[in-house]
């Protein structure tokens, strides 16, 4: 039984004890509580069997005829019995007032020539009364639940996009790396052990760190260094590459991968595209506050439609599912100039 139908009959053991209390405190004719506590179990009957039994049979089947069929059945069988038992507790009681056993104590007119059966027509109201109040909360009930259902959906869906987002490095990335060890491995260079490396390392970054909610800025720091480094192997020597993050609180929580994809686009559309002299310039600051990131790179207007691409889009829709309404996001390409300003507010 899961906690719901715990909750549920708990709720409804609550509302039963409340019931008959007021009847049973009021009582001034001495007559017992278990009388007074049989009576309202009786008249709880019907609505118990439909929201515990019949309404999750009819939410599996759907079968409508049947459930008619069967409240029905419970709904009569149980005016008969309970009138029966109403008739007994007037007798024995001398009482003719139903509030003395139940506050659901709302009675109907009986026909002409039916007066005798009068029990059964002050029985019947407090059943329907009752089965009634438990249906809306059964439906009240259901209607939570599915909104919480679709809640968690929507949670997980957002985690897997998310673990999708986070896990994508540019091919284009990995391809320029490959070509620059192919390159040192001809030359057998030193620097080859170092690249494979720090490769390693941001591969091992994007496989594990990523797994986690956030990661420590100086965290996100060392991965963008260590991108650059690898970068910068095949950089022309009148090429400018700066990052400057000197006003930053290394402590301060990030989610991770969110500002190397920022980076990456500077390379792959400023350094890749621009003839003669390029240049990326990159800034961050950081507190308890917020984080500001700036990147400013040149590149070449032939190619101007390009610039962005997958990893900008990529960023966007991140940050709207992590900082929806906590972040500025904003891209200027003018002259020749791309800039990116990202500004996030824990």
């Amino acid at each position: 039984m899961n906690r719901y139908n715990l909750l549920r009959i708990f709720i409804n053991l609550v509302f039963i004890i409340f019931v008959f209390l007021g009847p049973a405190i009021n009582n001034d004719k001495g007559i017992p509580i278990g009388f007074i506590f049989f009576y309202n179990i009786l008249l709880f009957l019907p609505a118990w069997l439909n929201n515990f039994w019949f309404l999750p049979k009819i939410q599996q089947h759907k079968r409508i005829q049947q459930y008619c069929i069967s409240i029905l059945t419970v709904f009569l069988g149980t005016t008969f019995v309970l009138g029966q038992y109403l008739q007994w507790l007037y007798q024995h009681f001398h009482t003719t007032k139903l509030v003395d056993f139940t506050p659901f104590a709302a009675t109907s007119s009986t026909p002409s020539g039916l007066e005798k059966y009068q029990y059964y027509f002050d029985v019947f109201p407090g059943i329907i009364i009752v089965l009634g109040i438990m249906i809306i909360g059964y439906a009240l009930q259901q209607f939570l639940l599915k909104i919480k259902k679709e809640r968690q959906l929507q949670a997980q869906q957002t985690i897997a996009e998310l673990s999708l987002l986070k896990s994508q490095i540019s091919p284009h990335f990995l391809f320029n790396v490959l070509n620059s060890l192919y390159s040192l491995s001809l030359k057998k260079s030193d620097e080859a052990p170092d690249v494979i490396l720090k490769l390693s390392d941001i591969l091992r970054y994007s496989l594990y760190e990523t797994q986690l909610k956030e990661v420590s800025i100086g965290d996100e720091i060392h991965i963008l260094n260590t991108y650059i480094d690898i970068e910068r192997l095949r950089m022309p020597e009148n090429a400018t590459i700066t990052f400057h993050y000197d006003d930053v609180k290394e402590y301060v929580k990030i989610t991770p991968m969110l500002l190397l994809p920022l980076i990456e686009n500077a390379f792959k559309h400023g350094t890749d595209s621009t003839v003669g002299h390029s240049y990326i310039h990159a800034k961050l600051s950081c507190d308890d506050i917020g984080l500001i990131f700036t990147c400013e790179n040149n590149f070449k207007e032939s190619v101007r439609k390009e610039v962005g691409g997958i990893g900008i889009e990529n960023i966007r829709k991140r940050l709207q599912l992590i900082y929806p309404s906590r972040h500025r996001f904003q891209i200027e390409k003018n002259n020749g100039i791309f800039k990116i300003m990202l500004e996030i507010k824990f």
